[in-house]
């Protein structure tokens, strides 16, 4: 990676008393190789994205040393073990203006490479009682269109959509009662 940003003195002290209460605090020696590993990537990952810093699944691939999927493992475990608090609501939200309507299977198709997000999405999808069709890309987050369009009105109630991400909507190439459902979401600002 050529932009290195060093670790501060604050990020140091914070990653010491993070180690230490990992190893030093009655548990020497109980640590796993696992849970040492997910610490160090948890700390890293945080430096990243602090100093905004390139931390896509290549990206850090490359500087680590280990595979795409082994990064997207690591970043799992990680939010499941030191996490992250986002909205991920607003996440999805600003990729919708990058989705688009494939005619031929109709369905809206969007890429997320952040795996927690995409956890995030679907998890919200089964417990509206919606689908998407699982990839085995799992970058890919595809569903029928009128899935979709609930998903953008529930999370529309929540959070409100940046007018780019309510135009790309409105130039999914869709039919006119599509259109019509679209428009209609996008009508209650």
């Amino acid at each position: 990676m050529d932009e290195k940003v060093p670790f501060s003195s604050a990020e140091k002290e914070k990653a010491f008393r993070a180690i230490t209460a990992l190893y030093y605090e009655r548990n020497f020696g109980e640590t796993t190789k696992s849970d040492f590993e997910t610490l160090l990537f948890s700390i890293y990952l945080e430096h990243l994205i602090q100093n905004n810093l390139p931390y896509d699944d290549y990206t850090m691939s490359v500087t680590l040393g280990i595979s795409e999927s082994r990064v997207r493992t690591l970043k799992e475990r990680k939010q499941l073990k030191y996490p992250i608090n986002y909205c991920w609501q607003e996440a999805f939200a600003s990729l919708v203006k990058n989705a688009r309507y494939d005619k031929v299977s109709k369905m809206v198709k969007i890429s997320i490479e952040d795996v927690n997000l995409m956890k995030e999405v679907r998890h919200f999808v089964r417990q509206n009682g919606w689908y998407d069709e699982f990839q085995l890309n799992p970058r890919l987050f595809q569903c029928r269109l009128d899935c979709f369009l609930l998903l953008c009105s529930k999370l529309d109630e929540e959070i409100v959509f940046t007018e780019a991400n309510k135009q790309k909507l409105r130039e999914l190439e869709v039919s006119d009662d599509e259109r019509n459902a679209i428009e209609k979401i996008l009508a209650h600002d």
